[in-house]
Parts: structure tokens; C-alpha cells; sequence
């Protein structure tokens, strides 16, 4: 039964050539990058150096992951990567969502396309360039946004660096970036929808709202749902460059994350075990976190990623 299996998948494989050998450097630049790093998982218990390399330097067991949790800070940085992840879920998730449905909205496809352009854009402007301009934009004195409070009679603000403006800053910042980029699936799932779904709805007197409630949400549900189990996987990684750009000293208490905290304390200080065991921390929490969600939807909604 086994070689009648294995000689069928074989026929298989030869009968849709062609579209294998398409996959084939995907599948090649997935196996060298995803694949043979992890390889590199034992610096996490050695005590690496580049002498010794992988297989010279000595083991050094749970060493440092007892180091990292025995860190006088390690306790508020964990909560702070979980709080600002958190945040960027539950506010970041629905919005390109919304953008989806609003686009698929509009009759007017030159502005269709417009706004379309306009919220792609900033998903292409990396970091450093999106914070400058934000200092910019929100100086204290001189910051057009200020300016433009200081000529309605209110008191400048100091939005960056600032604990009591930081989380919108940061959320506000990363939604700005990514909804449009992560609309995109969403408007390619709601272009999938039959659309003899709304004609008929249509006929039954549904309006705009009662066809995006009945129609459009229903059609997009799996993609939703799928995009969300993989969305939590990311709780444990807050965002390393907006993090290191947006967070100082007087917002350390509330912003420093494991992200920064591996670049930081691990690998600028050539403490590499040590960064590499934070790192696995934070894939092995990804890995739960993901496998419990991936269980939890598979019963509540019958989708699943496995």
C-alpha cells in the first residue's frame, strides 16, 4: 500500500512538473534561510566564541537563560513587549479590515486607486525616515502640530518621549505604516466573494451595511482568521526598529522590549549566547502561543493553519 502511496505522489509530482520547478527556488531559498539557521540554536547553551565556533565552544547548558530572567529588568520587559504587542493586535488587526471593506466600497475607482496608493506608501519608508519625520511633525516648538495647537489657544505638548503619549505614538505610528500593505489580502479575498452573493442580497432589500455584515465579513472570515493565528505569534516581538528609534530614557520604564534588550545587552556587547537564548525564548513563547490559538480556532470556527 505504502509503494502503491509513494508512486502515486511520484506520478503526481511528474504530472504538474512545470509548477514545481516554480516552487522550486522558493522552496531552495526557504531550506537556506528558514531552515539550515536553526543549526545555530545550540550558541543558545554554549558558551560561544568564534574560536571555538559551534561545535568547539563548551556547553554551557541553561546557563543563559537563567541569566536573562535573574536581569533586575527582565520581569518589566516582558510585560512591556506583551503590552505593546498586545495593543498593536487588538488595534492594528481590525483597521486594514476596515480599509478593505471601505475601499471595496468606493464607486469611484481614480480615487479607489488613489487612496489605495497613498496607504501602500508608508509601508515602503523605513523607520528611520518615518520617526524623522514624525520629530518633525510633533516638535514641541517649531512642529507644525504644535504650532497648529499653540494657534487655537493650547499649550504646546510633548508628544515623543513622553510616558503619557507614548503608546499612542507607538500604535498610532505602526497602524500608519502597515494598514495599508496588510489590506491588500483582504481585498484580494473580498474580490474572491461570488458576487451573485450580493445580487441576491441585493434583492432581498439588504442595504450597504447589512451586505458588509452578511456578505463581506463571512466571505473574508477564514482569511481573517488564519491572519490572526499568525498575528499571534508575533506577542513576544513588539518591533525592534520603531522600539529603538521611538523609546528614550524617559520612556524606558514602559518601552524597553526584548527586541531592543537583544540587540542592546546581547549582541552590541558580544554577549552572543546570551542573545541567542532570548531570541529562543521569544520563538519558543511564538511556537505555544500560535499552536494554542491554531487549537482554539480550529474548534470555535473549523479553520486552522494545521
Amino acid at each position: 500500500m505504502e509503494l502503491m502511496s509513494s508512486s502515486t505522489l511520484w506520478k503526481r509530482i511528474w504530472k504538474h512538473k512545470l509548477f514545481y520547478l516554480f516552487m522550486l527556488p522558493g522552496i531552495i531559498w526557504f531550506f537556506l534561510f528558514s531552515y539550515v539557521p536553526l543549526y545555530g540554536i545550540q550558541v543558545a547553551f554554549r558558551d560561544y566564541t568564534f574560536v571555538g565556533g559551534f561545535t568547539g565552544s563548551p556547553w554551557a547548558g541553561l546557563k543563559y537563560f537563567k541569566q536573562f530572567f535573574d536581569y533586575y529588568q527582565s520581569t518589566d520587559i516582558i510585560r512591556n513587549t506583551i503590552i505593546i504587542s498586545l495593543m498593536k493586535l487588538i488595534i492594528g488587526f481590525p483597521m486594514p479590515i476596515i480599509l478593505a471593506i471601505l475601499l471595496n466600497e468606493i464607486r469611484n475607482l481614480k480615487f479607489k486607486k488613489t487612496v489605495q496608493t497613498l496607504s501602500y506608501l508608508p509601508y515602503f519608508i523605513s523607520w528611520i525616515v518615518v520617526v524623522t519625520l514624525m520629530q518633525r511633525l510633533f516638535a514641541t516648538y517649531g512642529g507644525p502640530v504644535n504650532d497648529l495647537l499653540s494657534s487655537m489657544g493650547v499649550e504646546p505638548i510633548q508628544f515623543l518621549y513622553n510616558t503619557s503619549w507614548f503608546y499612542e505614538v507607538i500604535i498610532g505610528s505602526d497602524v500608519w505604516k502597515n494598514i495599508g500593505w496588510n489590506s491588500i489580502i483582504y481585498m484580494a479575498a473580498i474580490a474572491g466573494i461570488d458576487q451573485q452573493l450580493y445580487e441576491a442580497a441585493k434583492i432581498d432589500g439588504a442595504g450597504r451595511f447589512r451586505l458588509i455584515w452578511h456578505v463581506t465579513l463571512p466571505g473574508i472570515r477564514n482569511v481573517a482568521v488564519i491572519l490572526f493565528i499568525l498575528a499571534t505569534g508575533s506577542l513576544m516581538s513588539a518591533g525592534f526598529e520603531q522600539l529603538l528609534l521611538l523609546n528614550g530614557p524617559s520612556t524606558a520604564a514602559i518601552g524597553s522590549v526584548l527586541d531592543v534588550h537583544v540587540i542592546t545587552q546581547g549582541i552590541q556587547q558580544g554577549r552572543l549566547s546570551y542573545a541567542a537564548a532570548v531570541g529562543l525564548f521569544q520563538s519558543l513563547i511564538a511556537l505555544v502561543l500560535i499552536v494554542t490559538v491554531n487549537r482554539i480556532a480550529r474548534k470555535v470556527s473549523d479553520v486552522s493553519l494545521f
